[in-house]
């Protein structure tokens, strides 16, 4: 699957990792990085529908980077397919290093 352009895809969630979202590594834990963008993928599917949502499928997520804390997640979000009962939406994590690195 193609990233998302981020000249297409809607910054939707921007939020700084905190020490109690780490695990016992020190690393930010994957599940708060897997809600986040859930969450933002909620945001983006709402805009869309007034009527309840949830996640069924979280399908192709690959983490390349741990975050660290103090870092500033940022989650692009997309639809890419709206059908009668469901809407596909493609969610991007990008990370901005609190040492700017």
């Amino acid at each position: 699957m193609k990233g998302i352009d981020m000249n297409d895809g809607e910054l939707v969630i921007r939020v700084v990792a905190m020490p109690a979202d780490t695990n016992p590594s020190g690393d930010v834990f994957g599940g708060w990085l897997l809600s986040q963008m859930d969450l933002a993928a909620w945001v983006e599917a709402r805009q869309h529908t007034p009527h309840r949502l949830a996640t069924v499928a979280m399908d192709n997520v690959a983490l390349h980077r741990p975050v660290y804390v103090g870092d500033c997640l940022l989650c692009y979000a997309k639809v890419e397919r709206i059908g009668r009962t469901s809407i596909t939406i493609q969610v991007e994590a990008m990370v901005e290093r609190v040492d700017g690195g």
